[in-house]
């Protein structure tokens, strides 16, 4: 079923397309100062269509340029977030009860639903965000867990379990970690600095 995005294009092109004819052959068959008045015409749609295209174009590339700044920022944000107690403490440290911040997702998910990015652009990227957005459900998905857990069993035990699961080498947080890094740099996110605020929680 065709939308009505769609019709209203093929509409609005197929009306454009034929004014332009007409005025085409009406300026061929004009003669003196009347041949003025097709031509007129014709740079008139000329320019209309061009606006058209052009204000969509750059329409698109601002929609882009802003989701890409969001997305940045919340990459950034997460890459502190993960830097910051009680991700960033020494294993050593005694294990206890605590609420883990979460990761946030608003502007990957804002981002991929709207399809802002670029299909063919973007499609390393936004293959990357779908990989970044379901580990990062899933990790907070665990810390609710984990809170439960300790929460509910909370003995000296479980907790060291938990505490040191988190922060094992290869373990949920030091993977997180490492898929944050390469998404901060690929070319469409990457800023100088970047790398050093995705800490590492050892």
């Amino acid at each position: 079923m065709t939308a009505p995005r769609t019709w209203i294009m093929l509409v609005t092109a197929g009306s454009l397309a034929v004014a332009f004819v007409v005025s085409a052959v009406w300026w061929t068959r004009s003669s003196g100062l009347s041949s003025f008045e097709p031509t007129v015409q014709v740079l008139g749609l000329l320019g209309g269509i061009t606006g058209i295209v052009a204000e969509r174009w750059a329409a698109g590339r601002e929609r882009r340029a802003e989701a890409l700044q969001a997305i940045g920022e919340e990459l950034r944000d997460n890459g502190r977030i993960l830097a910051s107690p009680p991700f960033a403490v020494d294993t050593t440290q005694p294990a206890r009860r605590q609420v883990y911040p979460r990761l946030s997702l608003s502007a990957v998910n804002a981002a991929l639903s709207s399809a802002v990015l670029s299909p063919r652009r973007d499609e390393a990227l936004v293959g990357m965000l779908h990989d970044w957005r379901n580990e990062a459900e899933i990790f907070n998905h665990q810390l609710s867990l984990a809170e439960i857990l300790a929460f509910t069993n909370g003995s000296d035990e479980v907790l060291r379990d938990l505490h040191q699961g988190l922060h094992s080498a290869d373990g949920p947080l030091e993977r997180m970690q490492e898929q944050l890094a390469a998404l901060l740099a690929a070319p469409p996110l990457a800023r100088p600095g970047d790398a050093r605020t995705v800490g590492r929680a050892r």
